[in-house]
Parts: structure tokens; sequence; C-alpha cells
């Protein structure tokens, strides 16, 4: 049997946290998709319906 070469702290350490950041990813992914997003309002309390980006109101 031959043992396998080492490789660098560096390289195992990026390995490692890349790792982690891949399963953080699925880990974030899979509870977002079970919640869904969290019901917000589209105009808060206070917010004036003559700015420039507001919802027009709907005519009859």
């Amino acid at each position: 049997m031959v043992p396998t070469p080492m490789v660098s702290a560096t390289q195992q350490s990026s390995r490692i946290r890349a790792r982690k950041a891949r399963k953080n990813g699925t880990k974030t992914r899979r509870f977002n998709r079970t919640n869904g997003t969290p019901a917000f309002p589209v105009h808060p309390e206070g917010y004036t319906t003559s700015a420039a980006d507001s919802k027009k109101p709907e005519s009859k």
C-alpha cells in the first residue's frame, strides 16, 4: 500500500470552506423552499401614493 500524498494546509482549508459553503447553501435553499417568502405590505403605513414608484389605485 502506498500512502496518499499530503496536501497543503491552504488547499485543505480551501476545500473545507467550499464544502461548508455548499452545504449551508443547500440548507438555506431547503428552508426557503419549505417556508416560502414572508408576507409583507407592498406599501407600509404612511407611504405617499403620489410617489413615483407607488402602486396606482385600481380604476373601476
